[in-house]
């Protein structure tokens, strides 16, 4: 059982008081008004100054690619020993539960090898969030997902790496629709995917009970993303009102990925002309999340973490990001919780602290609702039942 001074639930406006969670069987029993004393066979669990939150939700991962490697590790991950890589993936999901993070979505790995890891995960060989695989992206020949993708050029060919995918365990399609909008050429945030090529993809991942998610940087690419009906789109850096207002009407969730664009523009020693760049496209990419977010589009949190400078324990600056760029802090605490439950179709298992519920949960020394970087230091992080990472509370002022 756990008491704890807050409870934010995902579902109320603000943080609930007096209240105690019981649990058993990896689920959440129930959720009631804290009754002093327990009883001889319950174990409870004292936090006086903490609030009781949701596990989070990192929608967009590629934990087997380090992001300590310069900006060629994209590359260099994809012709590592598949050994090394697995490994690394090992490391960078440890590091994301103890950071709170207890369920997250992969959005493209080399050779697929973010399977073995799910799989690994599941088993209780590896501590980690539950990880929901793509394997490889399905990427055109020579175009941005290359490194970590499947590259086809017709839409048979598509169609067999979707079916090869699901065959081989990814539970969610990545597809890579344009080039990356950070580039220094002429070819930044280039449509890479039209939407026929996607619709076609999305209906047999939809036929195989497949969620997708899509990298689109550039308006185009988003408007023909939300044409083909994909639950997702990444990053949209550069759309503008437009396309946003196609990804409106389609219903589709934004992934904006903050986290992204904040590192690099902050990344010391970049090359002027690359530096210059970078603040271009942050700003771009800010402006766009706004946009987005004052039309109402849904969003949810996703680190991309595995790109340069993207580590696996930052989900929070991603929910702090959202909430300075338009989101109250409840709606940004929901876009990785409730929300992103919602997108990953686990609204029934997830992101919620109410009865019935898997028991993912965090624990955060005071209020989050009153600054949301206490959520990057978790009290206490509880994975299915079993508290995975722990540490002392010291008193809040």
């Amino acid at each position: 059982m756990l008491r704890p001074r807050l409870v934010i639930d995902g579902r109320s406006n603000t943080p609930r008081r007096g209240l105690e969670i019981l649990i058993g069987d990896g689920k959440i029993l129930a959720v009631r008004s804290a009754q002093p004393g327990a009883s001889h066979d319950e174990t409870v669990v004292e936090l006086p100054q903490a609030t009781i939150l949701p596990g989070l939700i990192d929608c967009h991962v590629h934990y087997t690619i380090d992001p300590s490697l310069d900006v060629e590790g994209i590359a260099r991950g994809a012709i590592e020993p598949p050994e090394r890589a697995v490994l690394i993936g090992a490391r960078n999901a440890r590091q994301a539960l103890s950071a709170g993070v207890t369920t997250a979505r992969s959005a493209g790995a080399s050779r697929s090898l973010d399977i073995p890891l799910a799989a690994a995960i599941t088993a209780g060989d590896v501590a980690g969030p539950r990880l929901i695989p793509s394997g490889a992206a399905v990427t055109i020949t020579g175009g941005h997902g290359q490194h970590f993708g499947i590259q086809v050029d017709s839409i048979d060919g598509m169609i067999t790496a979707v079916r090869s995918l699901a065959r081989d365990g990814a539970r969610v399609i990545k597809l890579v629709a344009s080039e990356a909008a950070m580039l220094t050429t002429d070819l930044a945030g280039v449509q890479e995917l039209t939407s026929e090529e996607m619709s076609a993809m999305t209906r047999e991942a939809r036929r195989l009970r497949l969620g997708v998610l899509v990298h689109a940087q550039g308006s185009p690419a988003v408007a023909a993303a939300a044409e083909a009906g994909v639950d997702s789109v990444e990053h949209a850096f550069l759309a503008d009102e437009s396309a946003l207002r196609s990804l409106k009407d389609s219903g589709a969730f934004l992934t904006p990925t903050l986290t992204v664009t904040d590192v690099y523009s902050r990344m010391p020693g970049l090359p002027a002309g690359v530096a210059r760049r970078q603040a271009e496209i942050s700003a771009k990419h800010r402006a766009a999340c706004e946009m987005a977010i004052r039309m109402g589009i849904p969003v949810v949190t996703g680190t991309d973490c595995g790109v340069r400078g993207v580590f696996p324990d930052m989900l929070a600056r991603e929910i702090a990001l959202l909430h300075d760029h338009g989101l109250e802090a409840m709606d940004a605490i929901r876009a990785a919780t409730v929300n992103a439950a919602r997108l990953l179709g686990l609204s029934d298992e997830i992101g919620a602290v109410e009865s019935g519920m898997r028991a993912d949960l965090i624990a955060v020394a005071g209020d989050p609702m009153a600054d949301l970087r206490r959520l990057a230091q978790p009290l206490l992080v509880m994975r299915h039942g079993v508290i995975v990472h722990k540490r002392e509370q010291t008193p809040v002022g």
